[in-house]
């Protein structure tokens, strides 16, 4: 029995295996190999739907920490907000002063010039972590740095100028944190219509 066995296997070595029988040379099932083809899309179509899940997992990883890093960078850049922010009545208080000063004292006056020089040496020293005075006085409005207390009919300039500044308005490394209190200039009421457009 075993001569039979190994004249098969001899014979079997000498021919090419057909392409739907298996290694053991039986036959395959036509459906079994459109199930390996299907199986092995669905294998594909599952890898490129996790390559695209961790591509966009970590596009949104990266997105987060730059995100981050901006958050630090501007809390780092702004940690002195508060403080300063404080500060800017005590700069008011020492304009008031200085102007009373300058309406009752000569401009010679020790007093004064020593008033004037701590107000400069206090701008200063705020000017180097950022905080900037907004100029006012005979510009444009801007809402964004301006705030309109009153609005004063004028023919000497432009509607929407600013005429007076009542209180100083700051930025603080170029966002505003106090907006320039001013008054804003609209043209007379007794002024011919086509005046108001020039």
């Amino acid at each position: 029995m075993s001569e039979g066995k190994d004249n098969k296997e001899e014979m079997n070595k000498g021919k090419p295996q057909d392409e739907t029988s298996t290694p053991a040379g039986e036959p395959v099932e036509a459906g079994d190999s459109g199930s390996a083809e299907d199986a092995l899309a669905e294998l594909e179509r599952d890898r490129n739907d996790l390559l695209s899940r961790l591509q966009r997992l970590s596009a949104d990883y990266l997105n987060y920490q730059k995100r981050v890093q901006r958050d630090i960078d501007s809390a780092r850049e702004f940690a002195n907000e508060q403080l300063i922010k404080e500060l800017l009545p005590v700069l008011d208080d020492m304009e008031r002063a200085l102007e009373a000063g300058r309406a009752n004292h000569a401009a010679d006056d020790p007093v004064l010039a020593g008033m004037q020089l701590m107000h400069d040496k206090a701008l200063a020293t705020l000017g180097r972590y950022g905080l900037k005075a907004i100029e006012a006085k005979g510009k444009p409005f801007d809402p964004a740095v301006h705030q309109a207390i009153m609005m004063q009919p004028t023919a000497d300039l432009p509607p929407q100028t600013v005429l007076a500044e009542a209180t100083r308005g700051y930025q603080l490394r170029g966002r505003t944190i106090r907006p320039a209190g001013v008054v804003v200039a609209v043209a007379p009421q007794n002024a011919p219509a086509g005046d108001e457009d020039k």
